[in-house]
């Protein structure tokens, strides 16, 4: 099944080196692409035709619209794919928070960059899941779209990036299973990454770490415990690499 992309970028020769690099990643994968390339905000806008679209990559700072208010809009419009931001400047990565992006690629691109941003990517196309048995039915749920893990008592509760149907404030499902978070831990991913005695995060969707606390990309915070930290420094430093 055909991915496809669109790159908002207004340097040519990146967007080039971007849609090579790319080429190469399906080749290696055996997935087959579709890109579309754009170089102005309001051309793209304009052109609204991203409904099949499973992946954006968008620069940052555009020469007349930014970046951020482009993902705005897909969020708005119910984008529920991955976006990737592009920028030259690391500091500008947490401008990702407030519209859930999946990750950022620093200029100049590398394939080894790229191929570290596109693992979720891969895994969603895969069908790599949480089996999730409830009562009567067993349900699939990707990795890419769990937040975290919280125990409370003999019971975990899965945050998700799952919409709930027919709700207009943007919540999302949160599955409740009678399970330890100790035999939980041993059956996932490294990407989730033990934080505290009663939190599992996913490490690919922690915007920041402060102190001890960690900020997810969709505004949750989650503690940090003494015994925890330097493990998730090491794992959210090699995400950052």
């Amino acid at each position: 099944m055909e991915l496809s992309i669109t790159i908002l970028e207004d340097d040519p020769l990146f967007s080039a080196q971007l849609t090579e690099l790319l080429k190469t990643w399906g080749a290696k994968h055996k997935i087959p692409l579709s890109t579309r390339c754009y170089f102005r905000g309001e051309d793209f806008l304009q052109a609204a035709a991203y409904e099949d679209d499973e992946l954006f990559f968008l620069d940052i700072d555009l020469k007349t619209c930014s970046g951020i208010t482009i993902a705005k809009q897909l969020r708005k419009d119910g984008f529920r794919g991955h976006i990737i931001f592009l920028t030259a400047f690391s500091e500008y990565v947490f401008d990702g928070y407030h519209v859930q992006a999946l990750d950022y690629l620093l200029k100049p691109l590398d394939m080894e960059r790229l191929d570290r941003c596109m693992r979720p990517v891969l895994r969603d196309r895969e069908g790599s899941c949480y089996m999730f048995q409830a009562k009567s039915e067993l349900i699939k749920i990707p990795y890419h779209k769990i937040m975290a893990f919280t125990s409370y008592h003999h019971y975990v509760d899965i945050f998700t990036q799952i919409p709930l149907p027919s709700d207009s404030k943007g919540a999302c499902r949160v599955y409740r299973q009678k399970i330890t978070l100790k035999a939980l831990e041993q059956q996932l991913p490294k990407e989730f990454v033990r934080c505290h005695r009663t939190v599992i995060v996913n490490i690919n969707k922690v915007m920041r770490l402060a102190g001890t606390e960690l900020a997810l990309s969709d505004h949750s915070v989650y503690p940090v415990s003494e015994s925890y930290l330097k493990s998730v420094r090491d794992a959210f430093g090699e995400v950052l690499d």
